[in-house]
């Protein structure tokens, strides 16, 4: 597996964890088992936790891939984000599978095609 795909899988595996804690805790169901109407609010009540969530649940995983610390500095911010990715092309691997994977939950749905 090259760093690319495990950085995507990182990312994909963050959404489909986060998708299903956020859907039992608002309604008891899995995603799957949703409306898309009904998935989209009640992830839209959690989004300004998003990125947060994801930040600190993807740091360290990106580290190990990049043989970096795995500790979680204090604030993580794009430019964190952006030095644990290693490359450019690693980040924009990471910003691209985040921005999928928001748009398809913005229509109610998880990305399938993981």
């Amino acid at each position: 597996m090259t760093k690319e795909e495990a950085i995507r899988d990182v990312v994909n595996m963050f959404f489909r964890e986060y998708t299903r804690k956020i859907a039992l805790s608002e309604t008891g169901k899995m995603p799957e088992q949703l409306e898309p109407k009904t998935l989209k609010q009640a992830m839209l009540e959690h989004y300004e936790e998003v990125a947060t969530e994801f930040h600190l649940a993807v740091y360290p995983k990106i580290a190990e891939i990049n043989g970096l610390s795995q500790e979680i500095p204090n604030e993580i911010t794009p430019d964190t984000m952006r030095d644990i990715c290693v490359s450019e092309a690693l980040f924009n691997v990471m910003a691209d599978a985040y921005r999928q994977n928001f748009m398809s939950l913005l229509q109610g749905k998880l990305l399938t095609s993981l």
